[in-house]
């Protein structure tokens, strides 16, 4: 006798994108509680304000400033959506800007970095020193060792791994590890 697994139904998400529509909602809901003036943009004065003494104030203003791409002290609900979401494309990003009516869906998305010819000799030398042995990629535990060498917690790199292995090899390649760098250059 054979059992059967039932096979799951696939979440159907919004329209032409990946992500879900009410992920992306509660998400303006939640910058728009940190916009105290509802002018579109949160400094880091009505971050602080709208956090009060919550145990999420102590890490806001360094989550504030890696969430800044841009770095002018202001966030948009763009730079929210570029942080969150890494690795959507463009079309999705439009068509999750014109979920939430109050961001115009054509407001283009915050450039990404984008590294010379010398910064990518750079980023090459940061891979190398992660990749201990030398085998041309980065295993979870050359990352871990490396990042906690320089005070990283051990939680927080691991998930970073997770996130930035795109294609879930168990590794991070060299590409892999340009878009980490692209995505987190500050």
């Amino acid at each position: 006798m054979t059992a059967t697994v039932p096979i799951a139904k696939k979440r159907r998400l919004g329209e032409g994108s990946k992500y879900s529509r009410s992920e992306i909602l509660n998400l303006k809901d939640l910058f728009d509680s940190h916009d105290l003036d509802n002018d579109g943009r949160v400094t880091a004065s009505e971050l602080m304000t709208a956090l009060k003494g919550g145990p999420l104030r102590q890490g806001a203003l360094s989550t504030f400033r890696s969430v800044d791409i841009n770095k002018n002290c202001v966030l948009t609900f763009n730079e929210y959506l570029r942080r969150i979401y890494p690795y959507a494309n463009d079309r999705e990003y439009k068509v999750m800007l014109a979920w939430v009516k109050r961001t115009p869906p054509e407001e283009q998305p915050e450039p990404l970095f984008e590294p010379t010819a010398q910064q990518l000799r750079e980023i090459a030398k940061m891979f190398d020193r992660f990749d201990s042995n030398g085998d041309g990629v980065i295993q979870i535990q050359e990352l871990v060792a490396t990042a906690a060498a320089l005070g990283y917690d051990e939680l927080e790199v691991e998930e970073l791994f997770r996130v930035t292995d795109k294609d879930m090899d168990g590794t991070i390649s060299f590409t892999e590890f340009i878009d980490l760098m692209k995505m987190s250059y500050i």
